[in-house]
């Protein structure tokens, strides 16, 4: 009985042979960086229709991922490589097809067994015959049975034998131009430039490390894609709320108002919440696009995983020592097209301000109604005055500024005293910045993604000691436990030791 994993590898090995274009088997399959792989009249038909009858055109998307490939006008599909580890599945999969109803190579009796040294189907009579020849001792040779078996996929694959010279293995690695090599060509073309080669035996687990680091990396840009994605939906998800809640807000406060004045109110209601879509329309539609960017982007990361990975699973030494220059460049490719930002490009926070409707003429009745602000626009209480610049610390951090002003419980004009990256990391430097400045606020970024800190309503310095406090605390904004932000208030009782400075 089929297990879930046993079916999951044949699927997915059926999807890694499969023309997205034709959605067939592939047919003379080529490859491109992306690891995409296509029937050679389907790509040519591709290619062609995108060219056009000048054949101007010679950077053309990937029909999968989008991903671009070049053909100079002077070449066609034909000269795209084919990847060796995807042109011996597909043999060992027509192998294994033939099987079912196979005949003898030699006496078309029914097939026992295959000779992979000699591709032969052999019936029981020519499998004795074949066995007792010397010079065929060393042949491998599976059973019907076992060609069906993954296990036997290795003795299955073709050796890969060198372009210039035909009858040659390629069996070594020359490390300077990462390529496979014959022993001809590593004499004439790579030894003479004192290039560094070794047996491909010899870097066997060397190269599978290296395989099993780039399948990792893969993985990691996977798991970060998809992260960020699902951060983007939570945002978006955010987003409708909050818009719908400002113009619920914008509603009730209008419903306070209209026994007074009703036309009124009613034309300025309707532009708030023209002004509520307006503002839903600019952050969904950046969030819509940095959401399209990183699923491009995510596809293409996935589109690159399932190569390196069936190469780790299957793929002899020679197949990935063959293909790792391309995963590696594809690897630094999707490095330089990693979206610069996978944060939310914004918080999507939309808030309605309402304003005191008590003893007001009828004048200030429309202007009573509200407004409406981005979250970035709330935050502008808490920037620095002067030429200082808003904590590096709570950069893009929206979310981590609106909880410091509902802690502190009154709007506050921030000013920069200090910074360890500028003015340095000593007590001394802490102290000569900050003493005597009235009530302070320290952040503290630490192993990249927890941010903590502490307020004091009292002055740093003076003398030696500690200082009374009720109203200081810690506070937690981001932590290792995923716990919400909290505060860390004084224990009664403890108000005197509160700060010392």
């Amino acid at each position: 009985m089929a297990t879930a994993s046993s079916l999951d590898s044949v699927a997915e090995i059926e999807d890694l042979l499969t023309c997205s274009i034709c959605s067939e088997t592939l047919s003379e399959p080529r490859s491109l960086h992306c690891f995409h792989n296509f029937c050679k009249e389907c790509l040519g038909k591709y290619v062609e229709r995108l060219r056009g009858p000048d054949k101007d055109i010679e950077t053309f998307p990937c029909p999968t991922c989008r991903s671009e490939f070049t053909l100079k006008s002077n070449q066609n599909v034909a000269d795209l490589a084919s990847n060796y580890f995807i042109k011996n599945m597909l043999e060992i999969m027509a192998i294994q097809r033939q099987a079912k109803a196979a005949r003898c190579s030699s006496c078309q009796e029914t097939a026992v067994n295959r000779c992979m040294t000699c591709e032969m189907f052999m019936c029981e009579k020519c499998s004795n015959y074949h066995s007792i020849w010397p010079v065929m001792k060393d042949h491998d040779v599976l059973s019907v049975e076992e060609l069906s078996n993954p296990q036997s996929q290795v003795k299955m694959r073709s050796k890969l034998y060198c372009v210039k010279h035909k009858d040659k293995i390629l069996e070594y690695y020359c490390e300077t131009c990462k390529e496979l090599s014959c022993i001809h060509c590593m004499v004439l073309n790579h030894i003479k430039q004192n290039h560094s080669c070794v047996s491909v035996e010899e870097i066997a687990q060397k190269q599978r490390e290296i395989l099993q680091g780039s399948c990792t990396t893969l993985d990691e840009k996977v798991s970060a894609g998809r992260q960020a994605l699902n951060a983007v939906d939570e945002v978006m998800k955010s987003l409708e709320a909050n818009a719908k809640n400002a113009k619920d807000k914008i509603n009730a406060q209008k419903d306070k108002i209209l026994t007074s004045i009703t036309e009124k109110l009613e034309v300025q209601a309707k532009k708030l919440s023209q002004d509520v879509d307006n503002v839903y329309g600019e952050l969904y539609g950046e969030l819509t696009k940095q959401h399209g960017e990183i699923k491009d982007y995510l596809d293409k990361v996935q589109g690159s995983v399932s190569l390196p990975r069936n190469l780790l699973k299957r793929g002899s030494i020679e197949e990935i020592v063959s293909s790792q220059k391309v995963i590696d460049e594809n690897i630094e490719k999707l490095e330089n097209e990693q979206p610069e930002n996978l944060a939310p490009i914004n918080d999507g926070g939309v808030q309605y301000i309402t304003r005191n409707i008590e003893n007001i003429n009828y004048g200030d009745i429309v202007d009573k109604l509200g407004n409406i602000n981005l979250a970035e626009q709330l935050a502008d209480d808490l920037r620095p005055s002067g030429d200082l610049e808003l904590s590096s610390i709570l950069k893009g951090e929206i979310a981590f500024i609106q909880q410091l002003q509902k802690w502190l419980g009154e709007k506050c004009k921030w000013n920069l005293c200090y910074r360890a990256s500028r003015d340095g990391w000593s007590a001394n430097d802490f102290h000569r910045h900050c003493d005597n400045k009235g009530p302070t606020v320290v952040l503290v970024k630490a192993n990249i993604n927890c941010i903590f800190g502490g307020y004091t309503d009292q002055n740093w310095g003076g003398c030696e000691g500690w200082t009374h406090s009720k109203s200081s605390f810690l506070f937690s904004l981001r932590n290792k436990d995923n716990l919400a932000p909290f505060i860390a208030k004084i224990k009664e009782g403890n108000e005197g030791q509160a700060i010392y400075s």
